[in-house]
This record gives structure tokens, sequence and C-alpha cells, in this order.
């Protein structure tokens, strides 16, 4: 088993109004089709699924069997049918189909992959699985000292993580504007080229 965890219980440091602000910029609709990858144990999954609604659908994808578990059971004991749970691993890529989604969602996950050599990669599977004109957005520690979150040396500021994308993208373009979603938090989107 290599060293990345995706998602598994990692403090937010700002907890639910993080999620409350992240899900705000993410503009959520009812009947959209989205990926929660390196979703843990759902802290994300579970407000995303209630604001796609039952016509939607979103994919929990984690390594950790443990957290899909939690989540599978959170979701159904709130009443969510629209929330699938895959285990996998993100370096070997998204075991979904191409042109699938509307969102790709990421907490605190992307430098992992950066870091494990594999940020590429996963960029290019996310430009396979996502529609065009769907967005992929990227939510990172800011890169500056805090007691829990990832060590400095391992986050990335919003200039690298722009930098990566537009360096290994074709199709994913920066929204302009940089989402400050709390004192520790950023969010960045890109949308996929296309209609």
């Amino acid at each position: 088993m290599h060293a990345f965890r995706h998602g598994r219980h990692r403090p937010l440091g700002g907890g639910e109004a993080i999620i409350r602000n992240a899900l705000s910029a993410l503009d959520l609709k009812e009947g959209m089709i989205v990926a929660d990858l390196g979703s843990g144990p759902g802290r994300f999954t579970i407000p995303i699924a209630k604001a796609v609604g039952a016509k939607g659908k979103v994919y929990a994808i984690d390594i950790d069997e443990g957290s899909l578990k939690e989540l599978s059971e959170a979701a159904r004991s709130e009443g969510l049918s629209n929330v699938e749970t895959i285990r996998a691993d993100l370096t070997k890529g998204i075991p979904l189909p191409e042109s699938h989604l509307d969102l790709v969602f990421m907490a605190n996950v992307f430098h992992d992959l950066v870091h494990s050599g594999t940020g590429d990669f996963i960029i290019k599977e996310v430009e396979r699985v996502l529609k065009p004109g769907g967005t992929f957005a990227v939510l990172e520690f800011k890169k500056s000292f805090t007691l829990f979150g990832p060590p400095l040396w391992l986050r990335l500021s919003p200039e690298e993580v722009l930098e990566l994308v537009g360096r290994a993208s074709r199709s994913l373009r920066p929204e302009p504007a940089i989402n400050d979603i709390g004192e520790h938090h950023y969010l960045l989107k890109f949308r996929k080229l296309g209609e």
C-alpha cells in the first residue's frame, strides 16, 4: 500500500463554513453528475448529493475502504440514493467513462497527486471524464503555516495549481476568480472547452 491516502479524515480547519463556502462557489444545480475524488468519509459528498438532488448523481471515489463504508452509511441514514462509492487508486486513473461528468471536485487531494508524480496524469483523466463545458474544481489549503493539514512544503499555491493544469491540459481553462473559501482554503475552477 503506498502512502497516498486520498481524502481520509483530514481536518479542514474551518469545518462547516468551509463546506458551505465551497458548495456556494461550485454553483451546483439539480441533476448534475459529479465525482468527488478522494472523497474520504464524504464531508463534501453528502452535501453535494443533496444539492444535485435525486435526478443527479455523485460518485465518491477513494482508496480507503473504511472511509467509503462510513460514507455509504451516512448517505443511507440521510435517505440519499444518488451516491455511488467506488474504491479506486486515483494514481491509476478515474474509473468512469469519457465525457460523463458535469463536475469533478477535489478537496485537499490535488497536492498529494502532484507530489506522488501523477499530477499531469490525473489532469488528463479529469479532461477525459468531463463533458464539454464541465467544471474541474480544486479546493486546497493556502500555502501558509497551520497546525493542521498537510505540511507547508506539500501545499500548492493557486499560481502553482494554475501552472500545473495549464501545462498538462489542452482543454481546461481557468475561471478568472480565485475563490477565498475561508482563512485557510482557496478554490479554483477550470472549465472544459466545448459547449
